[in-house]
C-alpha cells in the first residue's frame, strides 16, 4: 500500500510540473521578411521624353511587380501602368544587396494617350518586363527592438532593415531601357514574439 501511495504522489508531482511548465511556456512567434528593388529611367528621343519606373516587392507569400511609363512631347502624351502578383520565384536578391534580378515576366498594363488633335485613346496590353540591379553604394543597416510588459505578459518586436543604392538595367518588350537614373535595393525582417507566464 505504501508503494502505491508513493507512485500516486510521484504522478501528482509530475502532472503538477507539466502543468506549471505548460503555463510558463505559452509562447508565440511570428517572423516575416521582405525584399524590395526599384529603378527609374529617363530617356530623351528628339523632342520626346520617356520616363519609366519599375518596382518589385517580394514577401514570404508572393511577389508584386509594378511598372509605369510616361511618354510626352510638344503635342503628345501617353501613360502606361500596371501591376501583377505572382508566387513564382521570379525575383532574387543577394544577401549583401550586391545584386538582384527580375526574370522576364508577362504582365497586363493599361495604356492611354492623347494626340496632337486632343483625342484620347485607351487600351489594355500585355508586356514583358525584365531587369537586373547591381549594388553600388554603402549598405545602410538599422535594427529596432520594442519590448512591452504588462502583468505576466511580455511582447517583443524586432525590426531589421538594410538598404543600398544601385544601378539597374532593364527592358520592356525587349526594348532596352539603358542604365537607370536612380535605383534602390533593400530588405527587411520583422519578428514578433510574446510570452505569458
Amino acid at each position: 500500500m505504501k508503494r502505491l501511495y508513493t507512485i500516486i504522489f510521484a504522478l501528482m508531482v509530475l502532472l503538477s510540473t507539466a502543468v506549471s511548465v505548460e503555463a510558463f511556456d505559452q509562447k508565440s512567434m511570428t517572423r516575416q521578411s521582405s525584399e524590395y528593388a526599384s529603378a527609374s529611367w529617363n530617356e530623351v528621343r528628339g523632342n520626346t521624353t520617356v520616363e519609366t519606373s519599375l518596382s518589385v516587392t517580394k514577401t514570404d507569400d508572393e511577389t508584386r511587380i509594378s511598372v509605369s511609363a510616361y511618354t510626352y512631347g510638344p503635342d503628345y502624351y501617353s501613360h502606361m501602368s500596371g501591376s501583377t502578383y505572382t508566387q513564382d520565384d521570379v525575383f532574387k536578391l543577394s544577401k549583401n544587396l550586391n545584386s538582384a534580378s527580375l526574370s522576364e515576366i508577362e504582365m497586363e498594363v493599361y495604356c492611354w494617350s492623347r494626340d496632337e488633335t486632343g483625342m484620347y485613346t485607351s487600351e489594355t496590353k500585355t508586356v514583358t518586363v525584365k531587369a537586373d540591379w547591381v549594388g553600388t553604394g554603402e549598405i545602410s543597416e538599422s535594427t529596432t527592438k520594442y519590448v512591452s510588459k504588462y502583468d505576466d505578459y511580455t511582447s517583443t518586436r524586432i525590426e531589421s532593415y538594410c538598404s543600398r543604392d544601385a544601378e539597374a538595367t532593364g527592358s520592356i518588350n525587349n526594348i532596352d531601357l539603358g542604365t537607370s537614373s536612380y535605383a534602390w535595393l533593400s530588405s527587411s525582417e520583422y519578428t514578433y514574439s510574446s510570452m505569458e507566464k
